[in-house]
């Protein structure tokens, strides 16, 4: 190399380190040229002089050779201790050394080293990270997209539910009505008390003991289903066979396969036995009475085996429609109705349990039941209502992509931040500040819009009928809504933790979850001990015990206080041993429960928020991360959050409405020291 050549690279490192320490406001102590250097100790080699190519890269240095040399790099050491990481530049002074490197050695971003520039650079990327949308806004003045979109979000999910919970209320009145209807009109001597709720039972069971008894409910129930168009205050239709005669209902039995002999003995076979025959009215037209089923029974040579019987069975169909004349939104729903009559004796015990099961398929009516405006208005109420339905399902895709987005842009920078304290502090950043990266407030928003998004669509082939309005669909569809509304109001305590006196609930509950779940793994022990024994001794003597689930509520409601006397007064033995034992397994498991076991699961919660009251107070402990971060003193108007920082050189500044709208995003220098250090050394050259 060419000694001028040489001498002129000299001078570009010396220019590009001068402005370094300028900028940083450190001044050299050394001179050059640096002692023991001459000319003579360069290599010479000759060789042409300098090109067009040569003098462009020299005009134009690139990074690489803009890096000071190796034996002039800058480090700080910190004076106080106080200083954990050795940024803070107030307290500590520049010292140039050879051969050594500024912290940690490492690649950062492809330049070699980490500098304390680009330290800053991080801590106020990490910093604007953890800011909430108020302070976001005043450091770039960018408008809060996810909390405008939330804000919407909750309100439009909110008229949504609503909107569908009453279109939801009045199907499942209708079915309910109904279903009262045809228990007063198909079943004998039904009263309105066995109408209550099963606890507590008003009234015995609806159960019949005499075999001529289950003869005239079977009588009663064949009469009332060939009568029921004309009896009925509803549109009840009963379906046509080809002659123009009602389809005729089906008597079924399932009886077991045994044999018995007079000396009581008996052979037990496998499997039940079916048998099914349709009821055809008798011929009035000789006298007899058309729906008697002793004389058909009798007439077609068909035997009941009444001591075999385990179930028996009236199986019908009919057809009617639902037309809310209150409400315009929606026209006649018209449903096939698959009813059947169910005599149940699985227990054989005499006791013959009765029970009315109706199924409803909705099918296409036939004819013009509505007026041409009528038709208009309903569907210009499903445009609206397929309209909202489409734009929860929007407003909740964009909530997804930006939550997502966040997400990955959370787990780079994180990725960051390890590699800054493995490099930079020659330590592993710890589980609990890599944690701190991953927002569970945004994966609960994911989950919630995917529910919402899923029953939305749901929603609309509800409204579309492009489904059958069943009850199961509407579980489903109802099942997601509910659940995405719940999340979604949910999703509301991450904004209200913004404000300190808000926060502490959630950072009470987040921080006692861990306590509390220990607790409740040795007091479901306990609760699980008692659940079994409860079941097995008082089941058989006691109402709320009688199943493994019923005992379970049970138990749970003695530890809110719930109706203690019933249960108490409610075992029903005349064994003392199992009476006396009642009383103390009750006693116990109140007293230990109500006064111990809720009384330290409150005084765990307690301890929690007392500490964070201290922590208020006196300030909380700090992590590796947060005590990274407490040495940004940068202002939020100052504008440096406004800058772009990248491992390139340029970046691609793109914001909502840009992708929104896809317009181009135009590239720009996110660094510019770069530019100032390029501006100086073409004037030193």
């Amino acid at each position: 190399m060419h000694p001028a050549q040489y001498k002129l690279i000299c001078c570009i490192s010396l220019s590009h380190s001068w402005v370094n320490l300028s900028k940083w406001k450190i001044w050299p102590t050394w001179k050059w040229p640096p002692p023991g250097w001459s000319s003579a100790t360069a290599p010479v080699r000759r060789g042409p002089t300098l090109t067009k190519k040569a003098t462009t890269l020299i005009q134009t240095p690139s990074p690489r050779l803009l890096s000071p040399p190796p034996h002039h790099r800058t480090i700080f050491r910190s004076r106080s201790n106080d200083n954990r990481f050795g940024e803070n530049r107030g307290r500590s002074e520049p010292e140039v050394t050879r051969s050594q490197s500024y912290g940690s050695t490492g690649e950062c971003c492809g330049t070699g080293t980490w500098t304390p520039d680009q330290v800053d650079q991080l801590r106020r990327r990490i910093k604007f990270f953890f800011m909430d949308p108020c302070s976001k806004f005043k450091a770039r003045r960018h408008i809060p997209w996810k909390l405008m979109l939330q804000i919407i979000k909750i309100i439009i999910i909110t008229v949504q539910l609503v909107q569908f919970g009453a279109q939801r209320s009045d199907i499942v009145e209708y079915f309910e009505q109904n279903q009262k209807a045809l228990e007063h009109l198909l079943l004998k001597n039904w009263d309105p008390s066995y109408e209550t709720m099963p606890y507590p039972p008003a009234t015995g069971d609806y159960a019949l003991y005499s075999v001529d008894d289950l003869l005239d409910y079977i009588d009663f129930a064949w009469r009332q289903y060939h009568n029921l168009s004309e009896s009925a205050l509803a549109t009840f239709n009963l379906i046509k066979q080809d002659d123009h005669r009602p389809v005729p209902m089906r008597l079924c039995n399932s009886f077991n396969n045994y044999q018995d002999f007079h000396n009581g003995s008996y052979i037990v076979g496998r499997g039940v036995l079916h048998n099914c025959t349709d009821l055809v009215p008798l011929d009035s037209s000789k006298g007899q009475y058309p729906y008697d089923i002793r004389t058909f029974l009798k007439e077609h040579n068909i035997t009941i085996p009444f001591l075999k019987l385990l179930d028996l069975s009236l199986t019908f169909s009919f057809t009617t429609f639902h037309l809310n004349l209150m409400e315009n939104r929606y026209g006649p729903t018209c449903y096939y109705v698959n009813a059947t009559i169910l005599f149940k004796n699985y227990e054989r015990s005499g006791e013959v349990l009765i029970d009315l099961l109706t199924k409803r398929t909705e099918r296409e009516c036939s004819g013009k039941i509505m007026t041409q405006a009528a038709k208009d208005e309903e569907h210009y109420m499903k445009v609206k209502s397929v309209a909202l339905d489409s734009s929860v399902i929007v407003i909740c895709a964009l909530s997804s992509i930006l939550c997502i987005r966040s997400h990955i842009r959370a787990w780079r920078l994180k990725g960051k931040t390890e590699r800054l304290f493995r490099e930079r502090f020659g330590k592993k950043l710890k589980f609990s500040d890599r944690m701190e990266f991953v927002n569970l407030w945004y994966l609960l928003i994911i989950i919630n819009d995917v529910f919402t998004i899923i029953g939305s669509a749901f929603k609309i082939r509800l409204e579309t009928r492009t489904v059958t309005i069943t009850s199961h669909n509407y579980d489903f569809c109802s099942l997601l809504l509910g659940l995405g509304g719940l999340m979604a109001w949910v999703g509301c305590l991450r904004y209200l933790g913004f404000f300190k006196k808000y926060n502490i609930l959630i950072l009470t509950l987040k921080t006692a979850f861990p306590n509390v779940l220990r607790f409740m793994v040795c007091t479901l022990a306990i609760y699980f001990g008692f659940m079994f024994c409860g079941w097995v001794i008082l089941g058989p003597y006691h109402i709320k015990f009688r199943h493994l689930s019923t005992t379970s509520e049970c138990l749970y409601s003695l530890v809110n206080g719930d109706d203690m006397f019933v249960t108490f007064t409610a075992t029903q033995t005349d064994n003392d041993v199992v009476w006396y034992f009642s009383r103390i397994y009750l006693y116990i498991f109140i007293s230990l429960f109500i006064y111990c076991v809720l009384s330290l699961f409150i005084s765990v919660i307690m301890d929690t928020y007392e500490n964070l009251k201290e922590y208020y107070e006196n300030g909380f402990p700090k992590t590796d991360l947060q005590a990274f971060l407490e040495e940004c003193n940068t202002p939020l108007h100052s504008g440096l959050y406004r800058k772009r920082y990248t491992e390139n050189a340029a970046t691609i500044d793109c914001s909502l409405v840009d992708c929104l709208t896809a317009c181009c995003c135009r590239r720009r220098r996110s660094s510019e020291t770069l530019s100032e250090q390029s501006h100086l050394l073409t004037r030193t050259i």
